[in-house]
């Protein structure tokens, strides 16, 4: 999930940076950094995640 999130912001970091709409407009919105901030809670808490998902 993390590196989905951190996709995510990826993407939308350079479409904004080639002014593609919507993504330049979702960006300056703060956006980016939603995704940014999601990818790296999920990154930080991994193994709590994979033990959520095997041990269910």
């Amino acid at each position: 999930m993390g590196p989905r999130a951190r996709a995510m912001h990826d993407f939308l970091r350079d479409r904004a940076g080639r002014r593609v709409q919507p993504w330049a407009r979702l960006w300056a919105e703060g956006h980016g950094e939603v995704w940014r901030g999601d990818a790296e809670y999920i990154e930080r808490r991994r193994e709590r995640w994979w033990g959520a998902l095997l041990d269910g």
